[in-house]
């Protein structure tokens, strides 16, 4: 896999985890205004849950993406290249 490609798929899992720590933060707001012993408290709770799991997969994957890049000179940052890329 190259290098641009790499970086592609870092830029992804970035935007990827960015989006299940807003959600999770909406999700975490709503349920502090639920009752804690309410069926939706633990709805809540499990799709706060689901989503935690998948920022810890996908940030497992982005440190696999991160290593395959390591030591390349002159790599941009995932801001930079999403600046470059917008």
């Amino acid at each position: 896999m190259g290098t641009a490609s790499n970086l592609e798929d870092l830029q992804a899992v970035s935007q990827h985890v960015l989006v299940c720590t807003e959600q999770i933060a909406v999700l975490e707001h709503e349920k502090r205004h639920v009752d804690p012993a309410s069926e939706r408290f633990r709805t809540l709770s499990d799709e706060i849950e689901a989503l935690a799991e998948e920022i810890r997969s996908v940030s497992s994957a982005e440190t696999d993406l991160a290593e395959d890049v390591a030591g390349v000179p002159g790599l941009p940052t995932i801001a930079e290249a999403d600046r470059q890329t917008d």
